[in-house]
């Protein structure tokens, strides 16, 4: 798994060149979130000539802007709290947070795609662990009630994003894959309802 919580003891034993602060944590976070909007509002704009491919897209385009704002709202309450500078608690996996740069970075330029090439993308997106960084912050800083919107909105995109796999793709593994993505963020969402 991408994030781990770290308690403040074990914090105050990390080297603070090891450990990253909570500020580079969602700096680094909030910038792959913008990343990830910025590819699916270019897929909004590549399909537009299907309403329904191009409503998908910009849909998942609003959603992960949707995750900024709230990774900003999370940054200003901890400015607030004066807790940016501490070291995080969870930290970055260093080849998970590469692999997904390295993905979005050699797609940013891509010249159109077949449906089925972008739908296979988003999915390697999102199994990337960044949702999971991204819940594990909300968690971090006990916004329980944002993270359960989170998990929520996280859930009935990734249920989307299987449909139009199915409609678009034809791809019995991609979609395999997607449905157990979309399993486990229900599994995990069905527990946090549970224990609040």
């Amino acid at each position: 798994m991408l994030a781990r919580r770290f308690t403040a003891l074990q914090c105050a034993g990390y080297d603070r060149r090891v450990m990253p602060t909570t500020r580079e944590v969602l700096k680094t976070t909030i910038n792959l979130e913008k990343q990830t909007m910025s590819l699916y509002a270019r897929f909004a704009r590549s399909f537009a000539k299907d309403p329904r491919l191009h409503d998908f897209w910009f849909g998942m385009a609003r959603d992960e802007a949707r995750h900024v704002g709230a990774l900003e709202l999370v940054s200003t309450v901890l400015g607030f709290e004066g807790a940016l500078g501490r070291p995080s608690p969870i930290s970055l996996e260093n080849s998970t947070i590469a692999r997904l740069r390295e993905l979005l970075n050699r797609h940013k330029r891509t010249a159109e795609i077949p449906i089925a090439r972008a739908l296979a993308l988003a999915l390697e997106i999102e199994e990337s662990e960044l949702e999971d960084l991204v819940g594990d912050l909300l968690k971090a800083v006990q916004q329980g009630d944002e993270y359960e919107r989170w998990m929520r909105l996280l859930v009935h995109d990734l249920g989307e994003l299987s449909y139009m796999i199915e409609q678009y793709a034809h791809d019995a593994e991609l979609l395999r894959r997607c449905d157990a993505l979309v399993n486990r963020h229900a599994e995990t969402l069905r527990r946090a309802a549970a224990a609040s």
